[in-house]
């Protein structure tokens, strides 16, 4: 049996919400053992990139989810209101890096319907664990 625990932020529709999106993620985190620096600053990068691209892409609201799979398996989701999927664009200087640095630094990434938009999933790379 996978055990599995989860937090979820609601989180505002503007420039803030990275921010507040890593600040609030960081302490659960680090709650659940994931206290390596290295891995702690790739799930900082993951969440921003997830949210700023809900932020510019979508209207209402948008949640961040974080769950602990396993112990040490944590998964970030960025649900909002659009369901249109994301597109890895050609990377040019005003922008289109996002998805390829997500997908550089996670195990696998995926899309779910969720109410009338979407949630994106990234499974990050087992946390070190303290020893």
């Amino acid at each position: 049996m996978v055990i599995t625990t989860s937090a979820h932020l609601r989180l505002p529709l503007d420039h803030t919400a990275p921010a507040a999106a890593r600040h609030g993620a960081k302490p659960i985190l680090i709650g659940w053992g994931c206290t390596d620096e290295t891995w702690l600053g790739d799930a900082a990068v993951v969440i921003s990139e997830l949210v700023s691209n809900a932020v510019l892409h979508a209207d209402g609201c948008v949640e961040l989810s974080l769950e602990l799979r396993g112990g040490r398996v944590v998964w970030i989701g960025v649900a909002d209101a659009s369901s249109a999927l994301p597109v890895r664009r050609v990377a040019t200087v005003d922008g289109g890096h996002g998805l390829a640095i997500v997908e550089d630094l996670t195990a696998r990434l995926h899309v779910q319907r969720y109410h009338r938009g979407k949630r994106v999933w990234a499974v990050l790379r087992p946390c070190p664990l303290d020893l």
